[in-house]
């Protein structure tokens, strides 16, 4: 089943992270990524596939497309995201705090009503807040331990 709300969110959260990307990708960056693949696709394994808390457009086809939006989207929009880090402690938290209130939003108004994701026994509001929150303080402190340790 091809749909095709999902491959328009695919390739626009591909161009907002190519665009955020002003230079070359670094090695930091390249071991962001890497990190985002492997708890999506972990969290993924748990949530969708072992507990069916939800899945990606169709029920037949959730193992096609939640590969797609964990090897793709979800590192596009963590590169968005580290991209824009502020440099100030209070700045980052108030940073943190909005990014999982915008991407838990996406969801409710955007990714559900398309069929983009459809929810079973998860609902976006607050596990998808919660994780978001905690997804992204681990992508900020993994961020800057790998500044500190490859300069």
């Amino acid at each position: 089943m091809f749909q095709l709300q999902f491959w328009i969110f695919l390739v626009i959260t591909v161009s907002l992270a190519l665009l955020s990307t002003r230079k070359k990708f670094t090695f930091i960056d390249f071991q962001i990524i890497i990190m985002i693949i492997a708890i999506t696709m972990s969290l993924d394994m748990i949530f969708c596939k072992q507990l069916n808390l939800y899945h990606y457009v169709n029920a037949d086809y959730r193992g096609w497309y939640s590969f797609w939006a964990n090897f793709i989207i979800a590192p596009s929009l963590g590169i968005i995201f580290i991209k824009f880090v502020p440099k100030s402690l209070r700045n980052i938290v108030l940073y943190i705090l909005i990014w999982p209130v915008l991407l838990t939003a996406l969801e409710l108004f955007i990714l559900k009503p398309a069929n983009i994701v459809i929810y079973r026994g998860w609902r976006p509001f607050p596990y998808s807040l919660i994780g978001y929150i905690l997804c992204f303080i681990i992508e900020c402190i993994y961020f800057e331990s790998l500044k500190k340790r490859l300069k």
